[in-house]
């Protein structure tokens, strides 16, 4: 006697699957089965009876009507397949089999008929590749070898019996040939039934008697009853929308409504893309089902937690990481990642699942850009030092040769770097090989391996890009731009932050806003350059007051793409080292980048000195924003 309490025990399943009485087999598949006599062996517990095809053989009798010819004659899968019914999941075949729903139009004729595969949309084509105990008809239809030739049709498109298919074959002494060449049973001339599919071996020429008729298909019985329920059987409740229950232990199903025993177990699924809201797992004790059968519910798109967005569900008022399988009414909250930002979240951060869709499109966090992290007492000639951290997107950029600190960059991401031309080209504005230098962001002293940056982050260069307009010098450094693309994806951090880049070009520089660069430049004309990150504030300069201010010769540098910055006669400019960094202004809380280091003028006291009574001149970033910038950026998105 099996105990009830340990209904998932496999050795404990006892389940009804087949009831034989007087001779007559009842069979249960997905739909209702026809009676018939049946001379076939009572089969082992828990599978169906036996299959009592025509030919005298028998078959596994849950392989009737099920799409496959398992009978050397096919009797199992003919039009007396009508008489069933199959479940509503099932996909019903022509002649009447139930086949799965999701094998309609899969490319592959599962019904013995291919009717499957006859109504596809734009005519999907069945696979071509058959076995080699295949034969594979015009239409790509796959057949048992066996079937080709034998007097009747079993591609849909009649090509395994046809003359160009059939006329070399050989036929033993058992068989009779067609005129078409096919093999069928020995006394098929004239015996008044037609055995060829081209009906010659009943030719009027031949046989002098009455016409001929087709062999008639086999008659079904009536659909029986099920058997009378007993006190503690239960009756199999309807399937769930968009899903189906099946019974433990045996491959076929039984129809809703069908009476089982005592200790039957239902697994319940749902249809690819939905989820069940409720127990997956029922059982038959005393005449009741353990639960009601769930819903199967549309399951929204998947929500996950990245690096840059942190990603909690909520349903039932249990919560847990990432949303994987939600269902209607699970709640999902967005938060993001430490120095990224999405300033919609701060009106609303919790999404609904509904009816399969999420009610607004998914989140995405930026890295937060322009923001001074720590509060600082406000290169550089004359410049002032900057607290560590005060500007979080600078870069320092190396020469891999000799270690030294060239010039100076701004983080636009965690790894496009923006920086000048001339940094990286040689004297015929062609990009140097990328493995000529190295990047460092979160540095605050100048020597790349100084010990107290132990926050600094290094990588290699990936690939270097330079505006199609620049030419260097020759071209009076029209184009200074340059974008670096790191190996390495930097973490970002306090001291590791994007500046805000005007993608939208809305903010316009007016004359004698303060503007500020950083960088490691010479602090005195002729002295070397700074140990530390020094920060330089100089005001925008109108372009007319600036030409007329040059000196003679200079000038010529400022190109319809420069601005011009700075003082006349105080002493403060940027110098060398500072090449590549950024200009930036405030607008709001934030700080854009607006220029570019580009040239400044010698001074007369040195060849390699810096004149700090002048402009310094700068690319403006608005002029290259949409033609280069933003179409490097969308190829290195790194933010979630």
């Amino acid at each position: 006697m099996c105990d009830v309490r340990i209904l998932l025990h496999v050795l404990c399943l006892t389940i009804t699957a087949a009831q034989v009485s007087n001779g007559l087999s009842f069979s249960v598949n997905n739909y209702t089965r026809v009676r018939r006599e049946t001379s076939c062996p009572e089969d082992l517990p828990f599978s169906l009876p036996s299959f009592p095809c025509n030919s005298g053989e028998c078959v596994d009798g849950s392989k009737e009507c099920d799409g496959h010819k398992d009978c050397e004659d096919g009797s199992d899968e003919t039009d007396a397949c009508k008489e069933i019914e199959c479940a509503y999941f099932m996909f019903t075949c022509d002649y009447g089999a139930c086949i799965k729903k999701e094998l309609e139009c899969n490319g592959v004729s599962d019904c013995a008929d291919g009717s499957d595969e006859s109504r596809c949309p734009k005519a999907k084509k069945i696979v071509n590749d058959c076995s080699s105990t295949q034969f594979r008809c015009s239409s790509g239809q796959c057949i048992d070898i066996w079937l080709k030739c034998d007097g009747k049709a079993d591609c849909v498109d009649q090509t395994d019996e046809i003359k160009a298919t059939c006329f070399d074959v050989e036929c033993p002494g058992t068989k009779y040939k067609c005129e078409y060449g096919a093999c069928t049973v020995r006394n098929a001339q004239c015996n008044g039934v037609i055995d060829c599919f081209d009906g010659s071996d009943e030719a009027p020429s031949v046989c002098h008697n009455a016409a001929p008729r087709r062999p008639p298909p086999p008659q079904p019985l009536p659909t029986p009853r099920p058997p009378s329920a007993a006190p503690s059987s239960c009756v199999l409740p309807a399937h769930p929308g968009s899903g189906h229950w099946s019974i433990f232990g045996i491959r076929n199903r039984l129809s809703p409504g069908a009476v089982v025993t005592q200790g039957t177990i239902l697994n319940v699924e749902c249809n690819r893309g939905y989820k069940l809201d409720g127990n997956n797992v029922l059982f038959c004790r005393g005449g009741e089902w353990s639960a009601n059968v769930g819903r199967c519910q549309r399951v929204c798109p998947v929500r996950k937690s990245t690096p840059n967005l942190n990603v909690t569900c909520v349903y039932k008022n249990m919560e847990t990481e990432n949303c994987t399988e939600a269902i209607n009414g699970t709640l999902v909250k967005f938060k993001c990642a430490s120095f990224y930002e999405n300033f919609d979240l701060n009106r609303q951060a919790v999404h609904i699942c509904q009816d399969g869709n999420w009610d607004q499109t998914e989140p995405k966090c930026q890295p937060v850009c322009g923001q001074k992290t720590v509060e600082a007492t406000p290169l550089i000639i004359e410049g002032t030092n900057v607290t560590k951290g005060e500007y979080p997107w600078q870069v320092a950029i190396y020469r891999k040769s000799d270690n030294l600190l060239i010039c100076g960059g701004s983080l636009l991401n965690q790894r496009v770097i923006l920086t000048a031309a001339h940094c990286v080209t040689n004297e015929n504005a062609e990009p140097l090989p990328e493995g000529d230098y190295f990047v460092a962001v979160g540095k605050y002293y100048n020597k790349y391996d100084d010990k107290r940056d132990t926050k600094a982050q290094f990588s290699k260069l990936q690939s270097i890009h330079i505006s199609e307009e620049y030419g260097g010098y020759k071209q009076n450094y029209l184009g200074d731009i340059a974008i670096l693309v790191t190996v390495k994806v930097f973490t970002l951090s306090r001291r590791v932050q994007p500046v805000c880049l005007d993608s939208g070009l809305n903010f316009n520089v007016a004359k004698n806003e303060i503007g500020y660069v950083t960088g490691w430049g010479f602090t005195v004309e002729n002295s070397s350059p700074s140990d530390v990150l020094k920060e330089l504030k100089v005001p925008a300069i109108d372009t007319s007051q600036c030409k007329s201010e040059l000196p003679e010769d200079y000038d010529i540098y400022l190109t319809h793409d420069k601005m011009c910055a700075g003082y006349v006669d105080k002493g403060i400019s940027v110098c060398k080292g500072d090449s590549g960094g950024g200009l930036v202004f405030k607008h709001g809380d934030r700080y854009w980048i607006t220029g570019i280091v580009s040239v400044a003028p010698v001074s007369s006291n040195n060849v390699n000195g810096c004149d700090s009574s002048q402009y310094g001149l700068y690319t403006k970033v608005s002029n290259y924003i949409k033609s280069f910038i933003l179409k490097i950026l969308a190829k290195y998105e790194t933010f979630a």
